[in-house]
């Protein structure tokens, strides 16, 4: 058993298990950034913080944001090779594995900013405080929970893009095939870096947290980490070779709108100067 697996089973608190939402951040994680920031923004925003707490925790954010920007300039042109093979006709394992580790040396990058940065603002917070953070991300976690197993929210985007996208049933078969394949592969790795973000939170709500500690923790996950990029991007790729030439063009323009509403939102949560 390793040393981190060990530290999470006999010292990891309830508190610690409760911050899963702010502090969790594994290296390939990208999807809802902004919303997990700005949700981490709006319970800090209700805690009563000093005027000296929220001077300093800005500034942390703001640098944040800072050290974002650069990366998302680094990661730019990989995103759009990985994009490209993706989309190819012939899936090519190896070109995959080569654009994702090399995605995967900026991400570890950004996150171990990201851990420091949320283990400073977690020991600017009293423990009246970090119990009320604590307990307030457990609720959303729990109404989030209760909309899933509704299944709202995302079924309703699926249907969405599915009829835009006009597929035939035979299409509509194929896809959820591939789908329930890449989730039957994913089980085991989705258990490993379960408690990659266990430990995680652990190092990251510690009084003396160490970035070398953080790096080899994350440096015994990259395999995981890889796996789960590479089935992802496989997934995809068999989806996108499922579509004519026509829907494949209009998923194109509909991935390109995401993008510019994506980009607005980023403006427009890097504006945000209050906590």
């Amino acid at each position: 058993m390793t040393t981190f697996k060990t530290l999470f089973k006999t010292t990891l608190t309830p508190i610690a298990l409760c911050l899963s939402l702010a502090v969790a951040a594994p290296a390939t994680a990208q999807k809802g950034h902004h919303q997990k920031h700005d949700g981490m923004r709006q319970i800090l925003s209700e805690l009563s913080l000093t005027d000296s707490q929220k001077q300093d925790i800005r500034q942390i954010l703001k640098q944040t944001r800072e050290d974002r920007g650069l990366f998302n300039t680094d990661a730019k042109s990989l995103r759009t090779q990985l994009r490209n093979l993706v989309q190819s006709t012939e899936w090519d394992q190896t070109a995959i594995e080569s654009a994702i580790t090399q995605r995967q040396a900026l991400h570890q990058e950004k996150a171990l900013q990201r851990a420091t940065n949320k283990n400073l603002v977690w020991n600017m917070l009293t423990e009246t405080q970090q119990t009320e953070f604590a307990g307030q991300l457990e609720t959303r976690k729990a109404e989030r929970d209760e909309k899933r197993k509704e299944g709202k929210r995302k079924g309703k985007r699926n249907d969405y893009k599915l009829k835009r996208l006009d597929l035939t049933e035979a299409q509509l078969t194929a896809i959820e095939v591939i789908k329930d394949v890449s989730k039957a592969s994913a089980k085991e790795i989705e258990i490993k870096l379960k408690t990659y973000k266990q430990a995680e939170r652990l190092l990251i709500h510690r009084t003396d947290f160490k970035s070398d500690v953080w790096q080899a923790l994350s440096n015994e996950y990259q395999t995981n980490f890889l796996a789960m990029a590479v089935l992802k991007a496989k997934t995809k790729h068999d989806i996108w070779n499922q579509l004519t030439p026509e829907q494949q063009a209009d998923a194109g323009e509909e991935m390109c709108s995401k993008k510019r509403k994506h980009r607005k939102k980023g403006k427009e949560h890097q504006n945000q100067k209050s906590v």
